[in-house]
């Protein structure tokens, strides 16, 4: 005997009309300026929003005009590490934004404690945290109210790699500045939500670590990304789609750090002459 499932709206705490469904993702005709918008994940993204009909402002410390061309954006120079220069490129942009993402950062081993490279970790916190604080502040300034603010971060704020102190500590403190930020900003309707990529192919090769296929086996289907399939999620966090969502962090992450994958426990197995 077949079941009948009635049809569900979602929406049906609200007055039928109130909520347009075909546009509640949409971003087209929204300002988008992406922070490290040059390679990677941020120019994966900025592709995307681009190709959904917003208008797509990149930054990096290399100017990347051809690159912006490419999709019809626009781009400026900014070195997150340098207030001036962060400064200068906010000035420079006209009119309000609505989609602001900070995306700037770096992947560099310290290594370990007892003999780590603190010029490096100084400057992984500069770029990643401090860097990201410049951005903001200025950025800020001129995001329209209503708007939404999206920061890359790491499952490596939560789940520590040796030798990569640094990046993880720079990340987690991001994942605080998130939340913090999303209270400062809440009285003006602006959403703060940070994105948690995993392995992802990039010129970082990844987020968190040199060894991009050990951490493969760590996710919880084996998944290895490219750029482009995160940039919808960074589309639904611009959109109105995500009105309910801010100090969140969104995990786009395979399941990283949800535990031990099957794929783990089986090469741990092995190792260990097949005891379980």
């Amino acid at each position: 005997m077949a079941l009948h499932r009635p049809e569900i709206n979602c929406y049906r705490a609200k007055a039928m009309g109130e909520i347009d469904t075909t546009t509640l993702f949409g971003v087209a005709g929204l300002h988008c300026v992406v922070v490290g918008g040059t390679a990677g994940i941020g120019l994966a993204v900025a592709q995307h929003l681009a190709a959904c009909g917003a208008e797509v402002t990149i930054t990096g410390r290399r100017a990347a005009d051809d690159l912006a061309d490419g999709f019809g954006g626009h781009a400026l120079t900014m070195d997150v590490a340098d207030s001036t220069s962060v400064a200068a490129a906010f000035a420079s942009i006209e009119g309000g934004i609505n989609c602001l993402i900070l995306n700037a950062g770096i992947d560099a081993e310290t290594g370990l404690i007892d003999d780590h490279d603190l010029e490096t970790f100084e400057r992984v916190i500069d770029v990643n945290t401090l860097g990201l604080a410049r951005a903001m502040h200025h950025g800020v300034q001129r995001m329209t109210d209503g708007g939404s603010i999206i920061i890359t971060s790491s499952p490596a704020g939560t789940v520590a790699v040796p030798g990569m102190a640094a990046y993880s500590a720079s990340k987690a403190a991001l994942d605080m500045l998130v939340r913090s930020w999303a209270l400062d900003l809440g009285p003006r309707q602006i959403r703060v939500n940070a994105v948690l990529p995993g392995i992802v192919e990039s010129e970082m090769d990844s987020e968190s670590s040199p060894m991009p296929e050990l951490i493969r086996r760590m996710t919880a289907n084996g998944h290895y990304r490219k750029a482009a399939e995160i940039a919808p999620v960074f589309q639904f966090l611009a959109s109105p789609a995500s009105a309910t969502l801010t100090g969140s962090l969104v995990g786009a992450h395979d399941g990283i750090p949800l535990g031990f994958s099957a794929e783990a426990i089986s090469h741990l197995s092995a190792d260990l002459g097949g005891e379980s």
